[in-house]
C-alpha cells in the first residue's frame, strides 16, 4: 500500500482512482471484463451467496492479516434482545484503527470501490460504508439476522461484505457464517470474501467459536450502502390447528 509521500505526489485523478479502487488489490483474474467476479456478478444480483477464494492479492491479504494480528485496541460488543444476541470483538471507530487498516477503510469506502460494487452487484451503493474489522474468540457468536437495517434513507445496506483473514483455522474450532437459505456451514478460509445483497430472506449467523480454538478468527466486514429499500425481515407465522381446546402450531 502507497505511503503518505506517494499520496502527496498524487495529482493525477486517474492514478488516485487506481490507488483507491479494490479492483487494483483483487488477484488479476478478478479483474474487469469477462473475469469471474464479472459473471458472479449476475448471481450475487439475483440473490446468491458469493464466495470468492484466494480473493486478494497475496501480499495485501498477508498486510492487513499482519495489522489486526497485532492490534491491541479490540472492543468487546455485546446484546442480548428477544431473538437476537450477538457477543463479539470488534474495530468499530477510526480512531481505534490501525494504519493499515485505516488504509483498507478508504480502499472499501472510494468512489472507485462503491462504483465497482454498484456494477457487480446491480444495487446502488453510492451512499458510506460501513466499515469494520472483527475478532471472534472463544466463546463469541452472532444469533441469525438479515442486516436488512439501515442508518437512514439514504444508507440502507445494500451489499454486506466478510473478508476472511484466519489463519488456518480448523472447522471444529466454530466461527463458521451459517448460510440459511441454504442452510450451509462456512467455515473461516484465510482470504476469502464472501458477498451478499442485503435482504429479508439473506438469514445468516455466526455460529459459537469453541474454547479450544487455536488462533485468531479475523475478517475485515461492512456493508455498502444507498438509498433504495431492501425489506425487513420477516417472520414466519406458523400454520395453527385449533379442535377440543387444544392448540397445534405447525411452521
Amino acid at each position: 500500500m502507497p505511503d503518505a509521500q506517494l499520496l502527496n505526489d498524487l495529482d493525477n485523478p486517474v492514478l488516485l482512482d487506481a490507488v483507491f479502487s479494490i479492483e487494483t488489490y483483487l488477484r488479476p483474474s478478478l479483474r474487469g471484463p469477462g473475469s469471474a467476479m464479472e459473471q458472479a456478478g449476475a448471481r450475487l444480483a439475483a440473490g446468491a451467496l458469493v464466495v470468492i477464494r484466494g480473493a486478494f492479492e497475496p501480499a495485501f491479504a498477508e498486510r492487513m492479516h499482519r495489522s489486526l494480528d497485532a492490534c491491541t485496541t479490540w472492543l468487546l460488543y455485546e446484546k442480548y434482545e428477544e431473538h437476537f444476541h450477538y457477543h463479539h470483538h470488534n474495530l468499530y471507530r477510526e480512531s481505534e484503527y490501525p494504519p493499515d487498516l485505516a488504509w483498507c477503510d478508504k480502499v472499501f469506502g472510494s468512489a472507485t470501490t462503491k462504483a465497482w460494487a454498484t456494477r457487480l452487484s446491480g444495487r446502488p451503493c453510492e451512499g458510506p460504508t460501513a466499515f469494520s474489522a472483527s475478532w471472534y474468540l472463544p466463546g463469541d457468536h452472532s444469533l441469525p439476522h438479515t442486516d436488512a437495517i439501515g442508518s437512514s434513507s439514504d444508507a440502507r445496506r445494500q451489499v454486506a461484505f466478510v473478508w476472511h483473514l484466519a489463519k488456518d483455522w480448523q472447522p471444529e474450532w466454530g466461527g463458521a457464517l451459517f448460510w440459511c437459505p441454504k442452510a450451509l456451514y462456512l467455515p473461516p478460509v484465510f482470504n476469502t470474501l464472501v458477498l451478499f445483497n442485503v435482504g429479508p430472506a439473506t438469514s445468516h449467523f455466526v455460529t459459537q467459536v469453541s474454547p479450544y480454538a487455536q488462533g485468531k478468527r479475523l475478517a475485515i466486514n461492512g456493508w455498502w450502502t444507498g438509498p433504495a429499500a431492501t425489506g425487513e425481515q420477516v417472520e414466519p407465522a406458523p400454520d395453527r390447528i385449533c379442535a377440543n381446546g387444544a392448540l397445534i402450531e405447525v411452521y
